[in-house]
C-alpha cells in the first residue's frame, strides 16, 4: 500500500436547495443524534418540554378565570378553587422545569459520550496514524468534543441535539398561546406571532455570527488551551528556574486576545445594531397592552378575558428572545458537521477491536524475514524522510541502526510497526507486502520500545506486562523480565514491589527517575519477547542509563533474547558495537552497512562518529580520576 490514506479532503458542498432547506436538514441532522443515547430517554425529556410548552397558556387562562371569578364576586369556595389550581399550576410549572433540566441534562451527556465514542472510533479506524499528526483531524476533533467552556456555557452535539427539542416546544408553547389569543382577536395573534417570528430570525442571523467566529479558529483555541496547561504543573519546573512565569502569562494573554477578540468585536457590532427589534418589540408590546384594554374599556370583553389575552401574548413574545438552545444549537451544530467531515474521510465501516489471546504466545512461529524494498516517505508539505531505502532484516539477526538526527529511523520503526504507509515502495514479510497483512495480528508479532514510551498510571507489573496484555496475570513472566532488565534492585526497594503505584498524582504513588523508567521500559520489551512477539524494536534503549548499565545492555539484554530479531537504534555507537549488522542511514538512504570491524576499516563515516565518541569518553575519564 502507498500514499497517505489519509489526504487533505475539501469541506462537503453544502446540500443544494434553498437557505430553509439546509436549515430542516441540519435540524434533523441533530435530531438524529438521539439514536446514539437512546429513544426512551429523548421521549421522556420531550414529554417534560411537552409539558412546560403547555403550562403557560394553561396558566394564562386559569389566571384570567381566577380574575373574572374575583371582579364577578363568585362564592368563596369557587375562588379557593381557582386559588389551587394556580397553586398547583406553579407547582407543577417548578417540578417539570426540574425534571425537565435533569433530563436535558442527562441526555446531552448520553449523546455526547456517543459522539465521542464515535471520535474514538474513527480514530483507529485506519490501519496507520498519519491522521493524528494532520492539524485537520485535530481541530474537527476539537469542534466535535469540545464542551465550549471558553464561551461561557457548554455547547456540544448534546447540548445542541437537546436545545433543538427546546426549540421546537418553545415553537409549541407560542402557537399554543398564539390560538389563545385568538379567541379573542384573529389579527392581533397573528400580527404578534409574526412579529415575534421575524425578532426572531434577525436576533439569530445577527448573534449566530458570534458563533462561526470563534469557531474560525481552532487551532488558536489548541494553542491557548496548550500555553493554559503550562501554566499549571507540565512547566512548573522550568518556569520557576527560568522565571518565565510572567512571560508565559504575557504570552498567553496576547493569544487570549488574538483569538477571541473577533468575537468580542463581533459581539459589539451586533449590540448596535438592534434598531428593528427593538422596535418591533416595542410596537407588539404596546399592541398586546392596547387593544385588549381598549376592548375592556368598550365593554366588548370582561376582565377574565383581558387578563387571558395580556397573558396569552406574552407567551407569544417568549418565542422572540434568544435563548441559550440558539447558541448551543449553533455552536453544536459545528462540532457535528465536524463530526460529518470525520466520517466522510476516515469511513463509516466500525472497527471490530480484536481482544488479545495466547495463540500466538506459544512461541512456535520463528522471526520473520523483513524487506525494505525502495522505501520512500515524506511527512505532509515536507522533504523525504527516507528516499528510496533499501534493508533487509533476516530472521534472528541483530541490527543496529545508526545516523544523525533526522536521518530517518524513528521513522524506518514507525513504517515497520505498519503505523505510517511508505510514499513510495513496499515492506515485505516473508515475501508478503505489509500493506495486505491484518494489522492487528502483525503487531502482535513484534514490541517497540519508543523513545518516549509511555508511563501508565499503573503498578509497576502492569507497566511491564503491557506489552502482552494478553499475559497480565503472568506475575513470574514480569519477574524475570524485570531481573533481564537490570531492574530486580530497584523494585525490591520499591514500598509495594511489583505491586507499587507509578502514577506519581495517585495516593501513595511513586515516581522514577529517568533511567529507572528506561530499566522498566526494557523490562517490558523482554516480557513481550517471552510471549510470542519475535521482532524487537528498541529506540534509544540506553538514553537515561548511566555509563556501567548501557555497557551491560547488550550482554544482559539484547544478547539473551532468544529466537527473535533484534532491531536496536541508538546514538550511542558503543551500544551498538556487537551488533551482528550496523546501519548507518544518510540521506534517507542506507550509506554504510556492515559489522563494527567492517565499517571502522572502511574508513567512512560511522569510524569517524565511532572515533569522535570514545575520544570523549577517553577524555572524561581522566578528568574523573583526577577528581577522584
Amino acid at each position: 500500500m502507498t500514499g497517505d490514506p489519509s489526504p487533505t479532503v475539501a469541506d462537503p458542498p453544502p446540500p443544494a436547495g434553498s437557505a430553509l432547506l439546509r436549515l430542516v436538514r441540519a435540524r434533523l441532522r441533530l435530531l438524529r443524534l438521539f439514536a446514539g443515547a437512546g429513544w426512551l430517554p429523548a421521549l421522556a425529556v420531550s414529554a417534560s418540554y411537552l409539558v412546560m410548552a403547555l403550562l403557560p397558556p394553561l396558566t394564562a387562562v386559569a389566571t384570567g378565570r381566577f380574575v373574572g371569578m374575583l371582579a364577578g364576586g363568585a362564592p368563596d369556595h369557587e375562588v379557593l378553587g381557582a386559588i389551587g389550581l394556580l397553586i398547583g399550576l406553579a407547582l407543577a410549572t417548578r417540578i417539570a422545569e426540574v425534571v425537565r433540566d435533569l433530563l436535558g441534562v442527562v441526555l446531552a451527556r448520553r449523546i455526547d459520550g456517543a459522539v465521542r465514542e464515535r471520535l474514538r472510533t474513527l480514530a483507529r479506524t485506519p490501519r496507520h496514524v498519519v491522521h493524528l499528526e494532520r492539524s485537520d483531524f485535530h481541530d474537527d476533533a476539537v469542534r466535535a468534543s469540545d464542551p465550549g467552556h471558553g464561551i461561557g456555557r457548554i455547547r456540544s452535539p448534546g447540548t445542541a441535539a437537546v436545545g433543538q427539542v427546546v426549540l421546537v416546544f418553545r415553537f409549541v408553547s407560542a402557537l399554543a398561546g398564539a390560538v389563545l389569543l385568538a379567541t379573542f382577536s384573529v389579527w392581533l395573534a397573528g400580527i404578534l406571532l409574526v412579529a415575534s417570528l421575524v425578532i426572531r430570525v434577525r436576533l439569530r442571523r445577527q448573534w449566530i455570527r458570534l458563533v462561526a467566529v470563534k469557531d474560525a479558529d481552532a487551532a488558536g483555541q489548541r494553542r491557548l488551551a496548550y500555553l493554559s496547561e503550562l501554566a499549571g504543573f507540565a512547566g512548573a519546573k522550568e518556569l520557576r528556574v527560568y522565571g518565565l512565569g510572567h512571560w508565559l502569562l504575557r504570552r498567553r494573554l496576547g493569544l487570549a486576545y488574538q483569538v477571541h477578540g473577533p468575537t468580542w468585536r463581533e459581539m459589539w457590532r451586533v449590540l448596535r445594531s438592534q434598531k428593528l427589534a427593538i422596535g418591533l418589540g416595542t410596537g407588539s408590546v404596546a399592541l398586546a397592552m392596547a387593544v385588549p384594554a381598549f376592548a375592556a374599556v368598550a365593554g366588548r370583553i370582561g376582565s377574565a378575558q383581558l387578563v387571558t389575552a395580556v397573558a396569552a401574548a406574552w407567551t407569544i413574545f417568549a418565542i422572540s428572545s434568544m435563548g441559550s438552545e440558539a447558541f448551543d444549537i449553533e455552536y453544536g451544530l459545528g462540532g457535528v458537521r465536524a463530526l460529518d467531515r470525520l466520517t466522510t474521510r476516515y469511513g463509516t465501516a466500525p472497527v471490530t477491536v480484536r481482544e488479545p489471546g495466547p495463540a500466538t504466545a506459544s512461541g512456535e512461529a520463528g522471526p520473520r524475514l523483513v524487506r525494505f524494498e525502495n522505501v520512500s516517505f515524506r511527512y505532509p508539505d515536507g522533504p523525504p524522510v527516507l528516499d528510496g531505502l533499501s534493508l533487509v532484516l533476516r530472521p534472528g539477526e541483530r541490527v543496529a541502526v545508526v545516523g544523525r538526527n533526522g536521518a530517518g529511523k524513528t521513522t524506518l520503526i514507525k513504517l515497520l510497526a505498519g503505523l505510517y504507509p511508505p510514499t513510495s515502495g513496499r515492506i515485505t514479510v516473508d515475501g508478503r507486502d505489509l500493506a495486505e497483512l491484518d494489522p492487528a495480528g502483525w503487531r502482535r508479532e513484534l514490541t517497540v520500545v519508543f523513545q518516549d514510551y509511555l508511563r501508565y498510571p499503573a503498578t509497576v507489573a502492569e507497566n511491564v506486562a503491557m506489552s502482552a496484555p494478553e499475559w497480565l496475570t503472568d506475575r513470574a513472566g514480569v519477574a524475570e523480565a524485570v531481573r533481564r532488565a537490570g531492574a530486580a534492585e530497584l523494585v525490591t526497594g520499591l514500598a509495594d514491589g511489583l505491586d507499587t503505584s507509578l502514577w506519581r498524582e495517585g495516593t501513595a504513588g511513586t515516581e522514577l527517575s529517568g533511567g529507572q523508567w528506561q530499566r522498566i521500559a526494557i523490562a517490558r520489551a523482554l516480557f513481550a519477547a517471552a510471549h510470542g512477539r519475535r521482532l524487537l524494536v528498541l529506540d534509544e534503549p540506553t538514553a537515561h542509563l548511566d555509563v556501567a548499565a548501557e555497557a551491560a545492555f547488550y550482554r544482559r539484554v539484547v544478547a539473551q533474547v532468544p529466537r527473535a530479531t533484534v532491531l536496536l537504534i541508538s546514538h550511542r555507537l558503543s551500544t551498538v558495537r556487537p551488533a551482528d549488522r550496523i546501519v548507518l542511514l544518510r540521506d534517507g538512504v542506507v550509506a554504510e552497512e556492515g559489522s563494527h570491524d567492517e565499517l571502522m576499516a572502511s574508513g567512512g563515516e560511522y569510524r569517524r562518529l565511532f572515533t569522535l565518541q570514545a575520544a570523549r569518553f577517553a577524555d572524561v575519564a581522566p578528568a574523573a580520576r583526577v577528581g577522584e
